[in-house]
């Protein structure tokens, strides 16, 4: 049996790889799990003899790597955000570990094509776009229908609270949008001096329930280099419950939202504005876009589609 170790940060990222798990381990794969809360010498005694390391998102100085190289056969490195550059921009210092990483690893897994770039400027072969999927069995459909209380909904982590500040005028202004209420959903609470603020905190068991009492999604951006690197779980998400969506029209969201077709791309507050105002007053809309937001990820963003690609090229290294 193969033995494959995945290690990642403190809080394992369930959509990106641990949905995988179940197809490694059809395939013969023992599977096992590790975090960067362990220290370093545990984590080489854990991962040695390993026939695969699937490295997620970590970066290492020489020597880390180095030791890490000397104690598996095959190394995957994968990577679901601008990890070369950080939150605050271009680091010499990670630019340089995410060279180091790209160019040792057997495979190269890149979240979006923005990435993929990325890794190609350190190397020319075993680099592999692979988005972040869902499965799709686990998202209900939306059914739309006309209602008094339009729900404009974001889901998400702490982490990625900030990027809601560029709606705070929105939401503020929203006020003469008849029956629009926005709900936030996550795992911290947010202050805002807007009435028509709904917030729920977030919960596993609950997410899938929390996304289908949303009538439209909404994931603001900035056209940031870091935000260039994101790749689109909310939108994906979202777009699984058979939701339209909104989005800036930077980074991922161009790849994934067909403007007109299954959500809207706005640049400006007037345009999420008025996106907002056509949605929520007409049902029909929201359906058809809904129906083929869901299509779009069945076919492009689904594990079914997924799984068995990376597991074969797993298998093949």
């Amino acid at each position: 049996m193969k033995r494959i170790v995945f290690f990642t940060h403190q809080n394992p990222q369930g959509y990106r790889i641990q949905q995988y798990f179940p197809f490694l381990e059809a395939c013969g794969f023992q599977v096992e799990l590790l975090t960067s809360r362990m220290s370093f010498l545990k984590v080489v005694e854990q991962i040695r003899s390993a026939d695969v390391l699937y490295i997620q998102r970590l970066l290492f100085n020489p020597l880390k790597l180095s030791i890490i190289r000397a104690s598996v056969k095959r190394i995957v490195y994968d990577f679901d955000d601008a990890v070369m550059h950080g939150f605050r921009g271009d680091s010499t210092t990670r630019a340089r570990k995410f060279r180091n990483m790209v160019r040792h690893a057997d495979a190269v897994f890149c979240g979006n094509n923005f990435l993929f770039q990325e890794a190609k400027k350190h190397r020319a072969d075993a680099i592999y776009y692979v988005p972040t999927v869902v499965n799709t069995d686990e998202y209900p459909v939306k059914k739309h229908s006309e209602t008094e209380q339009m729900v404009v909904g974001w889901i998400g982590s702490r982490s990625t609270l900030r990027y809601l500040v560029d709606l705070e005028q929105l939401v503020l202004n929203a006020s003469d949008t008849a029956g629009v209420i926005f709900k936030i959903v996550a795992d911290k609470y947010i202050n805002t001096k807007a009435a028509n603020v709904v917030f729920e905190k977030w919960a596993a068991d609950q997410e899938k329930d929390m996304l289908n009492s949303f009538d439209i999604g909404v994931m603001p951006l900035r056209d940031d280099i870091w935000s260039r690197g994101k790749c689109g779980l909310k939108l994906i998400q979202y777009m699984a419950s058979g939701l339209p969506s909104i989005a800036h029209p930077f980074g991922v969201a161009q790849e994934i939202i067909s403007n007109g077709v299954n959500g809207m791309l706005r640049r400006d507050i007037d345009g999420w504005k008025e996106a907002i105002e056509v949605l929520s007053s007409d049902t029909q809309k929201r359906a058809i876009m809904g129906k083929a937001a869901r299509d779009v990820i069945e076919e492009r963003y689904s594990l079914r589609v997924w799984g068995p690609r990376v597991v074969e090229i797993i298998e093949n290294l």
